[in-house]
């Protein structure tokens, strides 16, 4: 295996290990009841993008453009395409189904606990085969041969590794979907205040904030596939957005925020640092990445709580994180980067608004109409008693906790 292959190997590893973040991370946050059906959950992601992406949607993405807007070639074939990158194409489809899989999952944390099961499947699919492959083509189509393909790259707008790609568009169909479901019973009182849900395990989701860290070494210096020599600055940068993500959002939570949630915020900076220096991580100054860092954590904890505020229950605060910290990286992105990387700053902020707002709007658009003709026919939501025992997928002999057994004067005044 040439070098260039190899490295590419070890990346799509440290991305796939983000999946294992994913997870640690989601049971974490979630109540215990709903441990083993958000595992599972995860599990399925992967399985359903590897299949679906690496068959189907990659060719979407990578094959020979169609008006910039969307490939036409290369299905279940993708070894086909024309290629100069000097590695595998297998390499290569295998780094960018682990991105894939990457965007898929970001959508399962913030609906997690009350979204049926089939229809989460359903919107994976769609993710995998339709939403994710044509914005990804639009910003990244042509990378096979080194050629600008899609009508977004045409125009020059820059998203390095996927703040826009994957995260955003992550996050726009979490966010579409938690606001067809609704949010938890119980979550907001009469009166409107929220009521506290207790996390399984705080703990449990440090270990997956530090494995999405180790990931994203390869997410981020992964995408260098033609500045090998970058690598280490890659990583350096990315570390030290996330760290500094970290401590703001840790400060702003303790001074502003009532020293409320503090684990949440430590975690939630480092991961939003982290996702808004995605998208310039090759061109950022080291100051640069410092300081997008900085903005991340005040703006994940003041985001959650607006959220929190207009009755929004995005269980793990996905939008803050993957949509509203990816906003800040591509806005950004000409503010930071090194001089002379664009050749106006203020034509490629425009440029930028325009790349981000259409991102938003084709996920915002293709999720919200299969959500709408779901929500109609089949519904969206867990029956109560699914969504109170945590029997969703897993039975009782599945699970790793006592249910706790409600009777029905109990549910109908959750409802």
């Amino acid at each position: 295996m040439n070098p260039p292959d190899l490295w590419i190997t070890v990346a799509s590893a440290l991305v796939l290990l983000m999946q294992a973040g994913f997870l640690c991370f989601e049971v974490g946050l979630a109540r215990e009841r709903h441990r083993t059906a958000v595992a599972m959950k995860n599990l399925i992601d992967w399985a359903l993008v590897t299949l679906l992406f690496s068959l189907f949607g990659s060719a979407l993405m990578f094959g020979p453009s169609a008006a910039g807007f969307v490939g036409t070639g290369g299905f279940f074939d993708f070894a086909s395409l024309p290629s100069n990158l000097g590695i595998s194409p297998y390499s290569f489809l295998v780094f960018q189904t682990a991105f894939a899989g990457t965007a898929i999952t970001i959508v399962s944390g913030a609906l997690v606990e009350r979204v049926s099961f089939g229809v989460y499947v359903s919107l994976s699919a769609l993710m995998a085969v339709v939403i994710y492959p044509v914005v990804g083509h639009w910003v990244w189509g042509g990378s096979l041969t080194g050629e600008s393909l899609g009508w977004l790259a045409k125009m020059g707008f820059s998203d390095f590794a996927g703040s826009g790609v994957v995260h955003l568009t992550g996050a726009t169909v979490a966010f579409m979907g938690v606001k067809a479901v609704g949010p938890r019973l119980g979550r907001f009182r009469s009166d409107g205040t929220v009521a506290p849900f207790e996390p399984s395990s705080l703990s449990f989701s440090a270990l997956g904030t530090v494995l999405l860290w180790i990931g994203w070494w390869g997410f981020n210096a992964g995408s260098a596939f033609g500045a090998p020599e970058n690598i280490g600055r890659i990583i350096f940068v990315t570390n030290v957005a996330g760290s500094a993500g970290l401590i703001s959002g840790f400060c702003f939570a303790w001074k502003f925020d009532e020293r409320k949630n503090l684990a949440g915020a430590m975690m939630g900076g480092a991961l939003g640092g982290m996702v808004a220096v995605t998208a310039v991580a090759l061109d950022t100054t080291i100051f640069g990445a410092f300081m997008l860092g900085l903005a991340a954590g005040p703006m994940f904890v003041a985001s959650a709580r607006v959220l929190l505020h207009f009755k929004i229950d995005d269980a793990l605060n996905v939008v803050p994180v993957h949509g509203a910290c990816a906003v800040l990286g591509l806005m950004m992105t000409p503010v930071v980067a090194v001089e002379g990387t664009f050749d106006s700053v203020v034509g490629q902020l425009g440029i930028q608004a325009v790349g981000t707002v259409a991102i938003i709007a084709w996920a915002a658009i293709t999720s919200g109409a299969f959500l709408f003709i779901v929500r109609r026919t089949v519904g969206i939501r867990l029956s109560p008693s699914e969504e109170r025992s945590g029997e969703a997928i897993a039975h009782t002999e599945e699970r790793d906790y006592t249910p706790e057994q409600l009777s029905e004067s109990d549910l109908a005044g959750l409802l």
